[in-house]
């Protein structure tokens, strides 16, 4: 178990060191990306949203979850705006239905997926400066508190899916086309 609970938070870090180059840029060609997330603020209403859509991709990890969508448009090495990622997740096959079943868009999704995870990162930089490197993009002060109330319940819930997603894979991730 403890085994799990150390891989469930190896990949909440990998997923937030992964996807901050996606929208981290010094000089992000609108802005929009750092305003994006710096200006959307974690409650639990998009909390239980969050819990909600990540139950409902297990169904489809492939389509459904936005980290499989993430890798397959980050794979070049680009920077894509909130916007043009929200694009490509909407996009994928049945996922604007679910995301409009649980009374989301896919950018607010995104954005709070991402703040989320960065408050994460944020935490674990501050509490192993060695461990995790430090981006430019730092979440609110609301944000990281709100983070560090729920952090015990995100954990656990990012560990339940990610047993339920291995054993639904004979003990691997799902494999991917594309």
């Amino acid at each position: 178990m403890q085994t799990i609970t150390r891989l469930a938070l190896a990949s909440l870090i990998g997923m937030a060191a992964f996807s901050q180059p996606v929208f981290a840029s010094s000089t992000p060609a609108s802005g929009i990306d750092t305003t994006t997330l710096r200006n959307f603020s974690l409650d639990t209403t998009f909390l239980s949203k969050w819990k909600a859509v990540q139950t409902d991709a297990l169904k489809d990890p492939c389509h459904l979850d936005a980290m499989f969508t993430l890798m397959k448009m980050t794979h070049d090495g680009q920077k894509y705006s909130v916007d043009q990622v929200a694009s490509g997740y909407d996009a994928q096959p049945g996922v604007h239905a679910m995301l409009a079943s649980h009374g989301i868009t896919a950018r607010d999704y995104l954005a709070g997926v991402m703040t989320l995870f960065a408050a994460g990162k944020q935490e674990m930089a501050e509490e192993h400066p060695g461990m995790v490197k430090k981006t430019g993009f730092q979440v609110s002060e609301a944000n990281l508190a709100f983070y560090r109330q729920h952090k015990d319940e995100i954990h656990q819930f990012s560990q339940q899916t990610g047993e339920q997603m291995l054993r639904q894979n004979g003990g691997k991730m799902p494999t991917c086309p594309g």
